[in-house]
């Protein structure tokens, strides 16, 4: 998947402006990542094309009203527009079927595994960016105790600080990470 050069901040802003080319990239850019949520709501891929283009419908008609500034992850922002559209366009039909794990079989394995690769390499990027979010002290606690496995104890030695700070540390990078990485929680 190409990167826009632009931020998705800055692709708000443009689109709250009313740059049709700002909306055009966010289309393509985020496509694929809701046909794979929207996949979980509906086989039918055409009513998936349909839901996708009635949520960028709904985002270029309230263009004017988006503060980029106020959307901090717009992927995450995207997925639970599309999400709840699809809900309510189900609940309206009354037909809410979610596809369950064990239903997966209709699918082919060699797209289940695709779409499971982009699931995680999306989350694997997810996850990178929230780290990166985190204070420094704040990255190190979590780096040591979740990633090299050290006690609280070890991590407050390695560190020079206290077992308290490293608790209010390792709560912190926890509170970031289920911020940041809330879209992919099921």
């Amino acid at each position: 998947m190409k990167k826009p050069i632009l931020s998705d901040q800055e692709l708000l802003m443009l689109l709250s402006e009313g740059s049709g080319e700002a909306f055009e990239i966010l289309f393509d850019h985020y496509y694929s990542t809701l046909v794979r949520v929207l996949m979980r709501y509906s086989k039918d891929a055409e009513q998936i094309k349909d839901w996708i283009q009635e949520v960028y419908v709904k985002l270029w008609e309230n263009r004017e009203q988006i503060k980029a500034n106020e959307i901090e992850n717009f992927t995450g922002y995207l997925i639970v527009s599309a999400r709840n559209h699809a809900i309510r366009a189900l609940g309206k039909k009354k037909q809410l079927h979610l596809i369950l794990n064990d239903q997966m079989s209709d699918y082919e394995v060699a797209d289940n595994n695709l779409a499971e690769n982009l699931d995680q390499a999306e989350l694997l990027e997810a996850y990178h960016v929230a780290l990166s979010k985190m204070p420094p002290r704040t990255q190190e606690a979590y780096f040591l105790n979740r990633e090299k496995g050290l006690t609280y104890s070890r991590v407050a030695e390695e560190l020079g600080t206290s077992i308290k700070t490293v608790e209010a540390q390792i709560s912190r990078a926890m509170a970031i990470l289920r911020r940041e990485l809330v879209v992919f929680l099921r």
